[in-house]
């Protein structure tokens, strides 16, 4: 998702809270990020649960906000007014609790989207209820607002603990402590299922290191509702929020961000809070605010590679593609063999500089260092951009030998077959030309792979021969003169007087 411009928040950047945003899915509304700083949110269907900040700020309100909701709080007439003379594209407003009275419904019902005004049960008396905006009273909700957070996996997660522990038996440990250790071990040695297993019998006990490690096995594993599971049962300590935060960058980025937040209040250095937070941004786009957890993280940070991948991301992002590629070389300074990082540098180097064979170079390092992982996608994505660059070139090609061709020579009469023909050719020799250029290493991994596999990732003559047997039939088999463009007919085109053009039969001239 591309979001526009910041829209006039200038003022904001002091940090004060101003609410909450909600944001209209197909399911219904949903609480976003903080209205706190600035923040791209022009185009999209947002609406303000508002904090008591906002009565001193209404003239930085944006002016497409679809809902608004003031309950609780002491707004007055003027604020209404105010408010309906800026928001003419709100379809509700929450007025209860407030000290509105009914003279400002008569301006809200200047607004022709307006559609539902939350007021006191009193304010009903003074207003027929049928007429629009319809008036809503009592303790109904004015419109369902969810978090937008899945509910956790509990019965999953005791299923995936009985399969670790029956895989795994006989790895338990004598107290939680061990148990952490030997998990924290078989983590960085990729045994995951080992680890949960090793934690499993001290779940019960609710310690947080346990169920902290025990979240980390399921996120390996690709499982984070169970992840969350086993959180919630754990007491919120900022280290146990900010793992929270971990798990929700991807399933709830802005509810990722309002957790990391509680974290860092909490704890005030949290380097996995202050990851998440970044993620939570990154993950929907929000660069700006990125940019700044980015840069709260860079100034406590201990770990380059955290902020190496995070600056990387935030560069790519931004198109910015010789900042990603310095990211990318500053984590490699730390880690030089990381099969990520590789893979990384090699798509900012091809997004940099296209024609550049340096990326393929990169990529096979990293199919090098993990061979499981990027081995077969290094040969896919070096024959996809062959192919590609091939057929694009082919098709820039061809409209430019139609015009030659018909302006004259020995295939002026066969414009049609042989521009086919010279296109198919134009092809084949974009294809061998790259694969000439390709790095003599990876031709050979390539040769080597498809000699022990049967597939085909380099060229292949099946290809080549199809191609001659289509050129050939487009010049053997499409007629001469049809649909061509033969250079006395055009010459004499332009060359004649309008009168002189010819008509369609039955044509009456002017």
């Amino acid at each position: 998702m591309t979001l526009a411009p910041v829209w006039a928040m200038n003022s904001w950047h002091d940090g004060t809270y101003l609410g909450t945003y909600l944001i209209a899915t197909r399911v219904g509304w949903e609480r976003w990020y903080d209205a706190q700083g600035a923040l791209d949110v022009r185009k999209l269907p947002l609406a303000l649960d508002a904090s008591p900040a906002v009565l001193h700020r209404l003239a930085d309100l944006p002016a497409h906000l679809r809902g608004l909701s003031l309950a609780g709080l002491n707004a007055t007439d003027d604020d209404v007014r105010f408010i309906a003379r800026r928001g003419r594209e709100l379809r509700w407003i929450d007025l209860r609790g407030t000290h509105v009275t009914a003279a400002a419904l008569h301006d809200l019902a200047k607004i022709r989207t307006l559609q539902y005004i939350g007021v006191d049960p009193h304010l009903l008396l003074t207003r027929d209820p049928n007429r629009r905006p319809q008036l809503v009273a009592g303790s109904t909700a004015l419109v369902p607002v969810s978090t937008g957070v899945p509910d956790p996996d509990v019965v999953g997660l005791h299923e995936t603990i009985r399969q670790a522990v029956t895989k795994h038996a006989g790895s338990g440990a004598h107290d939680p402590d061990e148990a952490v250790a030997r998990a924290r071990v078989l983590l960085d040695a990729e045994q995951t299922e080992a680890a949960l297993a090793v934690v499993a019998t001290f779940l019960a006990t609710q310690e947080p290191a346990v169920l902290i490690v025990a979240a980390r096995c399921l996120l390996k594993l690709n499982l984070p509702l169970q992840a969350l599971a086993a959180l919630a049962q754990a007491p919120p300590t900022g280290a146990v929020l900010a793992w929270r935060s971990v798990v929700l960058t991807t399933l709830s980025p802005p509810e990722a961000a309002r957790v990391a937040k509680a974290a860092l209040r909490e704890t005030f250095e949290n380097q996995v809070a202050e990851w998440a937070l970044v993620s939570a941004y990154l993950n929907r786009d929000q660069l700006v605010l990125a940019e700044e957890a980015l840069k709260l993280l860079r100034s406590r940070t201990y770990d380059d590679i955290d902020e190496a991948k995070l600056s990387a991301r935030l560069a790519r992002a931004r198109k910015k593609y010789a900042d990603e590629a310095a990211a990318w070389h500053r984590l490699l300074t730390v880690v030089p063999d990381d099969a990520d990082a590789l893979a990384g540098l090699s798509r900012s180097q091809r997004s940099a500089r296209p024609r550049s064979f340096r990326w393929m170079t990169t990529l096979n390092r990293a199919a090098t260092a993990d061979i499981g992982k990027y081995g077969r996608p290094m040969m896919a994505t070096v024959r996809g951009h062959r192919l590609t660059s091939a057929l694009g070139l082919s098709l820039l090609s061809w409209p430019v030998f139609v015009l030659l061709l018909s302006v004259g020579g020995p295939f002026e009469h066969h414009v049609w077959g042989w521009s086919i023909a010279f296109t198919l050719l134009v092809g084949h020799l974009v294809t061998r030309f790259i694969w000439w250029r390709t790095p003599r290493d990876i031709r050979r991994t390539i040769r080597n792979s498809d000699r022990l596999t049967g597939e085909r990732h380099g060229p292949s003559l099946r290809w080549l021969l199809i191609s001659a047997l289509i050129a050939a039939g487009a010049v053997l088999l499409i007629p001469a003169n049809h649909a061509a463009f033969t250079s006395a007919s055009v010459s004499a085109l332009v060359s004649a007087p309008v009168s002189e053009v010819p008509l369609e039969p039955g044509t009456a001239q002017g």
